[in-house]
């Protein structure tokens, strides 16, 4: 139930949050208080709470700042499983504010309402082009509305790609109709990223394995990419336990650009500033063009140019800095003071905490084990103990590097490591690398 950003108000009690409920909005010192209670409720779960924000979701009121904590109450009231809100929220369907109809929808889902006449109420909503029919769809599927099936083969042709793949999603869910499967996977190259990475929820909903290799290459963040393997990998069941599995993780993990197929061209040759600038293009299949073409360049041109570029701006934007870290990682023939530096931020990412940059820190140990493998063996000491601290990417990252860039001689400094990772890691993905890299070692003796 807990998110990383739930308790980002840690100064204000339970109390204080139940009396800025109760208050009039003009006795507040900021409009946003309301939603500042109702989302650091969160961290107080108990009947207290929810009848607290029931009360709130009932307090009639035209007032913005009211009905945006509403809409955030219903979330909240949701995540804390009130199964007493269900006839509450239910109400809010027939909301003038879409958001709010949207964060019902999904809501009533989350606490698998059964409740027929609420069922049929969000099945009139797919009607409303005004609606999400998105958040609409998923939830139907997510309760397991058969009756909703009629409407969905509607949709299935949709024009809006995310209905669309929501609707094909749907229909697998609820009468395993999947001869539309592959609309999904071309729906991971549209022109719009928002429908790509909509496209890698619906491959999960669908429970569509196959469509991984699809997955792999698709011009999206590594972090859907490695959600949708996550979701759709059975790594305990041997039953099911393909080989390939482990090396298409790996390859999600290094996220290599030459790997990813971008749906971009450049016409002409273009300078070194503008594809620099283009690693902070919001579209991943920009990012990685760029990429691609920065890495074909005169180390000794570009590195100044990206120094600069780092210290006004990329060490500080989550998207620029993943690829600033894969970038200094990539390319080979970096001058002495340039690789001290890149030594530097490496190390930095490695252990640095930002929830925002945690897709950094992985990549970092990649990094450096590619840049620096004289110096591998210390930063694999350090990786190695106090692994529980570490989260499981920087986990499977460190046994990643041990596989890739150690010789056979350094790994089994680090055998005893990976026998221990293999049999009692907390994390599957992390358990089944280890077993994969056990097995090499073994067999290279």
């Amino acid at each position: 139930m807990a998110g990383v950003f739930d308790n980002i108000h840690p100064g204000l009690t339970c109390a204080e949050a139940y009396k800025i409920l109760l208050a009039e909005s003009g006795d507040l010192d900021s409009q946003s208080d309301f939603y500042m209670a109702v989302s650091h409720l969160i961290n107080f779960p108990g009947t207290e709470t929810e009848s607290a924000l029931l009360r709130f979701l009932e307090r009639p009121s035209s007032e913005t700042s009211i009905r945006h904590a509403q809409r955030k109450a219903i979330e909240v009231v949701a995540r804390l499983d009130s199964h007493q809100a269900i006839a509450t929220i239910g109400t809010f369907l027939d909301s003038d504010d879409i958001y709010m109809v949207e964060n019902a929808a999904w809501a009533l889902a989350k606490l698998n309402c059964q409740d027929h006449n609420l069922h049929m109420k969000v099945i009139s909503l797919l009607d409303d082009l005004t609606q999400n029919t998105r958040i609409l769809i998923q939830a139907l599927a997510k309760l397991s509305v058969v009756n909703a099936v009629p409407s969905l083969l509607k949709l299935r042709d949709d024009p809006r790609p995310s209905v669309q793949g929501a609707a094909i999603a749907a229909l697998v869910q609820l009468n395993g109709q999947a001869a539309d499967l592959g609309t999904l996977g071309k729906h991971l190259y549209l022109s719009n990223q928002m429908d790509r990475q909509s496209a890698v929820q619906d491959i999960i909903d669908s429970q569509a394995v196959e469509l991984l290799p699809e997955v792999m290459q698709a011009p999206i963040s590594p972090a859907f990419k490695m959600r949708a393997f996550r979701c759709l990998l059975d790594l305990d069941n041997p039953l099911l336990y393909q080989p390939n599995w482990i090396s298409m993780i790996d390859r999600v993990l290094l996220d290599q650009s030459s790997n990813i197929v971008v749906l971009h061209r450049y016409e002409d040759k273009l300078a070194p500033e503008f594809l620099i600038q283009s690693l902070f293009h919001p579209d991943f299949s920009m990012c990685y063009l760029a990429m691609q073409s920065l890495q074909e360049l005169n180390p000794e041109t570009l590195w100044p140019l990206l120094r600069i570029k780092w210290e006004s701006g990329a060490h500080n934007d989550y998207g620029a800095h993943y690829f600033f870290i894969q970038l200094f990682g990539q390319i080979k023939g970096w001058s002495e003071p340039a690789l001290q530096f890149i030594s530097d931020v490496l190390n930095e990412a490695i252990v640095d905490t930002r929830p925002q940059f945690r897709k950094s820190s992985p990549i970092a140990i990649l990094s450096f084990a590619r840049q620096f493998p004289a110096l591998l063996s210390d930063l694999l000491t350090s990786l190695t103990s106090g692994q529980a601290k570490r989260s499981w990417q920087m986990r499977y990252a460190t046994l990643l590097s041990i596989d890739m860039y150690c010789s056979p001689d350094i790994q089994i400094q680090y055998r005893q490591y990976v026998e221990d990772s293999a049999g009692s890691d907390s994390d599957a993905f992390v358990r089944a690398k280890a077993t994969d890299l056990l097995e090499k070692m073994i067999a290279n003796g």
